[in-house]
């Protein structure tokens, strides 16, 4: 699965871009938890991109038409909001379809449904257009959102109680939940802060598409600054030090698991 990830997501040695641009360089770990989980730290280099400081003093000369495409590149790439509707809404909605529908039509359990060809004929799909092939279009991508949204109501919200992030010592969340609601990106013109939109206070930011094909939760988040940078690469270079569970530790891992 990570070949795959990297290949076809990533783009490396595919002879295509990536899903956020054309990838220069990548590093990753893969880690497994206690539960016997595996998951995949990996930090990426788009080819091109501009280090923090360029890009603050691009934004604090006020260069607008930079500032537009930045701005649209990393809403882009990852977002904190639900694609269909409010988080009630959607939560509503899962809990329905959870209680209805057979176990073999978990989206999570399914390999994802690919999309329709482009129309040929219009640019834009839109219902007016009265054509099948924009049709097709129209509802493989309202089958999209409607999968999206379940898994990331399902995977990528934050949930304090089942997290253990919170002690008697430790009263604050320690994965910094709930986070700030914010309406709008917007750039602080003297610092060049970029305050990224994000619309649900329990959720990660992701990439729609991520999260599509793998099914599961993912984080996806750009890092504007040096000591963001500093503190990721220390992070995700820490597990190659990590030592190996004991023998004996494993064995009754796994025994719990399969006791439960």
């Amino acid at each position: 699965m990570v070949d795959a990830f990297v290949k076809h997501v990533l783009g490396v040695d595919s002879g295509h871009d990536g899903l956020f641009g054309e990838t220069e360089g990548y590093y990753g770990t893969v880690e497994e938890q206690g539960r016997l989980t595996l998951h995949l730290h990996t930090m990426l280099w788009i080819k091109g991109s501009l280090t923090p400081q360029q890009i603050r003093d691009r934004l604090t000369r006020k260069d607008g038409e930079f500032q537009k495409s930045l701005v649209e590149y990393l809403e882009g790439c990852h977002q904190g909001a639900f694609l269909s509707g409010r988080n009630a809404e959607v939560e509503s909605r899962v809990e329905q379809e959870m209680k209805t529908r057979h176990e073999k039509m978990d989206p999570s359990l399914r390999v994802p449904e690919s999309p329709p060809e482009e129309c040929p004929v219009h640019e834009q799909s839109t219902p007016s257009a009265r054509c099948a092939r924009c049709a097709s279009i129209l509802h493989w991508d309202a089958r999209f959102k409607h999968t999206v949204d379940e898994l990331l109501h399902r995977f990528n919200r934050h949930d304090c109680e089942k997290g253990f992030c919170k002690s008697p010592r430790f009263p604050t969340c320690k994965a910094r939940f709930p986070r700030d609601i914010v309406p709008e990106t917007s750039v602080d013109p003297d610092s060049g802060y970029l305050k990224m939109r994000h619309g649900e206070s329990m959720l990660n930011t992701y990439n729609e598409c991520l999260t599509y094909l793998m099914m599961s939760n993912t984080d996806v988040t750009s890092l504007l600054s040096g000591t963001a940078m500093k503190a990721v690469i220390a992070y995700t270079t820490d597990y190659i030090t990590k030592p190996g569970l004991r023998t004996h530790t494993m064995m009754e891992i796994i025994k719990s698991v399969f006791t439960r």
